[in-house]
């Protein structure tokens, strides 16, 4: 399972002097910030080398250091494109065009050396504001579970789809929650059944376009007679004969209830001309559902559901 909790806070601390490092560091992790790595580097060159492998929040750099200075790490991780990490500096340099040096090149502070640990630890918040706020607040609730599916898979539809339309092209868009207004009128409504039991397991819906697109494709007909009953909302008698044969083959690829049960099969298949209160409410509350768009150049886009009871 992935952590939903924010990573803690990293600060490279960056001097030639390892009494500063500690006395930075000290104060760093006083400070009381929340979950917090310190990390130290001698020079600028084993800094940007550090940064590369993993960027800090914050890197605190001393000027004057030997191989790589701290102005020079600056320019280097800019020119890098390291612009997103964060670079203050606490330095004994004070000629003001080197300061304003740094500032251009987006310094977050300058602190003069010797500092007052006040002093440090004020730019620090400020520079950390926004990550110490994610640190503080509740983590995310964990997502709720995915709903499980009616159908055995995508790839068991998509093979059904395709033999039902033969060599014609098509596409099958996921739609998760789809709603009842969305499946264009008529609804050609299946009722499945496990075997030997009257109570229903399983409903499948094609709304009126797919009726026409899996009926006239299962038909091999051409565009203009789909497209012509699509825009009429009236599927023909032998586009419903071969939408009703695709809703019978769905059966076969129903997921299966928890514990065998039998094997499911169609019922009741009927072209419903309205919306009822109870499929509204199967569509709210169920035991699992696969919604779909059904795309075929040339013929259009329908939508199709199937919902276990």
């Amino acid at each position: 399972m992935v952590d939903p909790s924010p990573p803690p806070l990293r600060v490279l601390v960056v001097d030639d002097s390892r009494a500063i490092q500690a006395i930075i560091a000290r104060v760093l992790q006083d400070a009381g910030l929340g979950p917090m790595v310190v990390e130290t580097a001698g020079n600028g060159e084993q800094a940007l080398r550090m940064v590369a492998a993993q960027p800090p929040d914050l890197v605190i750099s001393d000027w004057h250091m030997p191989v790589v200075s701290g102005i020079e790490m600056l320019q280097t991780l800019r020119q890098l494109g390291g612009g997103t990490v964060k670079v203050g500096f606490v330095t004994t340099e004070t000629a003001e065009r080197h300061l304003d040096q740094a500032r251009s090149n987006g310094a977050v502070f300058v602190i003069n050396k010797p500092f007052k640990d006040e002093d440090l630890l004020h730019e620090v918040q400020k520079a950390l504001a926004a990550r110490v706020e994610q640190l503080r607040a509740p983590p995310p609730p964990p997502p709720p579970p995915a709903a499980p599916a009616a159908l055995e898979s995508e790839g068991a539809l998509n093979a059904l789809v395709k033999l039902q339309l033969g060599q014609i092209p098509f596409r099958l868009v996921p739609a998760p929650g789809q709603l009842l207004d969305e499946l264009k009128l008529p609804h050609d409504l299946a009722m499945y059944a496990l075997d030997g039991q009257k109570a229903p397991f399983a409903l499948g819906i094609l709304d009126v376009n797919a009726c026409c697109i899996l009926g006239g494709g299962g038909a091999r007909l051409q565009p203009p007679p789909v497209r012509l009953a699509m825009q009429a909302g009236k599927p023909t008698p032998e586009m419903m004969h071969f939408a009703d044969h695709f809703l019978r083959s769905a059966a076969g690829i129903l997921a299966r209830a928890e514990g065998g049960g039998g094997a499911p099969a169609l019922r009741i298949v009927n072209l419903v001309p309205k919306p009822f209160d109870k499929l509204q409410g199967l569509l709210e509350r169920n035991r699992g559902r696969s919604d779909y768009r059904i795309a075929v150049p040339g013929y259009g886009e329908g939508r199709l559901a199937f919902i276990r009871c």
